[in-house]
């Protein structure tokens, strides 16, 4: 038990809500309590401060960590980013899995604590308009599209690689998007084929390939999209997936692999100079 007495009210009403008081000190907070309205008022706020910060530390866990931050903590100094990948496709599925999560809750541990709660409590919390908490941008889908059909074994394409040329005009011709498909064979990536997909009512060309690990990598485009700038590459993880996401002319696209990819910026340059 603590023993608070002659710290800070604020202090010892902590300490009070989390049950870490001795008796003679909480009869003592009772006693204040019963007697003193700004005590009350103070010890509501600090109660609505610490659900405030159990609600926020729920939804930390939940969100997406940006790939920069994966990369910049994984890769750390002097290691050289392909070969970081192949040590890591070593590891359980499960623990590359855990990872993105274990570092949002470590995130989460260092904003949420201290007198975060007591400040939030004494805050308005406004909640995020419904019409934006419903707006998913297509990257989203194109990542619920990668989990399905990246585990397919007889039917991971529509379209062969051995189509060749015919893919790139099929899927031209059904995007309104012209492209060249990149050879990554220098990456370690090999093509597999295409497939047409449909976003928010867009059709969305994606280019398949597949990695010696036996990893799969899609490049995804529409006509226009989420319109980010042009030159600049977006970086997003969803779960086990990481996104990198660019804009080129009148098209949007996106290049999908495996979270624990370091390198995956650099591929998405890649990809981006040749398609």
């Amino acid at each position: 038990m603590q023993q608070t007495t002659g710290q800070a009210l604020e202090v010892r009403l902590s300490a009070y809500i989390d049950g870490e008081l001795g008796d003679a000190e909480r009869a003592e907070l009772d006693a204040l309590l019963a007697r003193d309205d700004d005590a009350k008022v103070m010890l509501e706020k600090l109660k609505a401060g610490s659900a405030f910060g159990n609600k926020a530390f729920e939804d930390f866990l939940h969100d997406p960590v940006p790939l920069a931050l994966v990369r910049q903590i994984k890769q750390g100094p002097g290691i050289n980013p392909r070969s970081e990948r192949v040590a890591t496709a070593n590891l359980p599925a499960r623990t590359v899995r855990v990872w993105p999560r274990a570092l949002a809750a470590a995130m989460a541990l260092l904003l949420v604590g201290g007198a975060a709660g007591f400040l939030a409590g004494s805050a308005h919390y406004v909640a995020e308009p419904e019409s934006a908490a419903s707006a998913r941008p297509w990257i989203d889908e194109i990542a619920d599209y990668h989990r399905i059909y990246s585990r397919q074994k007889d039917h991971l394409v529509e379209a062969p690689a051995s189509d060749g040329p015919k893919i790139e005009t099929w899927l031209a011709s059904s995007v309104g998007v012209g492209f060249k498909t990149p050879d990554l064979a220098s990456k370690g990536l090999t093509f597999e084929g295409a497939r047409l997909l449909v976003v928010d009512g867009k059709p969305v060309g994606q280019l398949v390939y597949r990695d010696r690990e036996g990893d799969i990598y899609a490049i995804c485009f529409l006509k226009g999209g989420d319109k980010p700038q042009a030159d600049q590459f977006r970086e997003d993880i969803r779960d086990n997936l990481g996104l990198v996401s660019w804009q080129k002319d009148d098209a949007s696209l996106v290049l999908v692999g495996p979270s624990a990819d370091a390198a995956l910026r650099e591929l998405a340059e890649a990809v981006a100079a040749s398609i």
